[in-house]
């Protein structure tokens, strides 16, 4: 393994990655291997630490390239947006595949809570930033979706500021359209602080435009959970299972196999 740093926009949001070395040199499966880049959450004003480490690792042990995102939150969104340094992370880890191990075609964002807005933002708004900085697919767990009346009302605030033109901008379950990319979702019923409906408006909007999705509602379970194991900070074992069920659907969709 080793590891890289990126510096990304103007506020210098740090993109930092691990990259598994050349296996075909040594008679194994993979020069190039997808990627997963991960946004932790924190409703726009910090980033938690218990969604960055402990869901890189497994990913990388799975033959994954995984990177971490530290997007800006609190008063520095005012000059860096947490959508645009994913789409200039996506972009830059698309251009530099090659040196990276990367196959430029399957690079996949996943965000928690805050972070799963800014995820879905840039599955949403690719277009905004060119075909580089669109990702092949997104992992949304317990997302921010909405801004409205079943929105996360302090995350909103970070990101909008009260702007009206920015509330709207970023209700992303009135932005998806048919380039909106494939979206894994998994979300719980008893979230008591991002709304299950965020996931649902954001699903049922995929399912109107034709986009491909898969979505997990899980019966019980506090926001946050991460994983959902004591390590994480919260025992749930019923959504233990989700790291699975994700890393089979883009298994599937990449033919990734280890």
């Amino acid at each position: 393994m080793r590891s890289v740093r990126y510096l990304i926009g103007s506020n210098k949001a740090e993109l930092i990655g691990y990259i598994h070395e050349d296996m075909s040199a040594v008679g194994g499966m993979y020069r190039t291997r997808p990627a997963l880049i991960i946004c932790p959450g924190g409703a726009y004003a910090r980033l938690s630490i218990r969604e960055e480490d402990p869901i890189a690792f497994p990913v990388f042990a799975h033959g994954y390239n995984v990177f971490i995102l530290r997007y800006s939150v609190g008063d520095a969104i005012r000059s860096s947006a947490p959508e645009a340094e994913a789409a200039a992370a996506i972009g830059a880890i698309r251009h530099d595949a090659d040196k990276l191990l990367t196959d430029p075609d399957s690079i996949a964002i996943l965000g928690f809570s805050a972070g799963g807005h800014v995820a879905a933002s840039i599955a949403c708004h690719w277009k905004r930033y060119g075909r580089a900085s669109r990702p092949d697919a997104a992992v949304l767990c317990y997302p921010v979706i909405s801004t409205g009346a079943f929105g996360h009302a302090e995350s909103t605030r970070n990101i909008t500021g009260g702007d009206s033109g920015l509330m709207e901008y970023y209700s992303l379950e009135k932005q998806v359209d048919d380039d909106t990319v494939p979206c894994f979702i998994w979300h719980t019923l008893t979230d008591a602080s991002v709304d299950i409906r965020n996931a649902m408006m954001f699903a049922s909007a995929l399912i109107e435009h034709g986009v491909e999705c898969e979505l997990h509602v899980y019966p019980h379970g506090a926001h946050g959970l991460s994983l959902g194991y004591r390590e994480t900070g919260e025992e749930e074992k019923c959504i233990q299972g989700w790291s699975d069920l994700m890393l089979s659907y883009l298994d599937g969709r990449w033919g990734f196999a280890r």
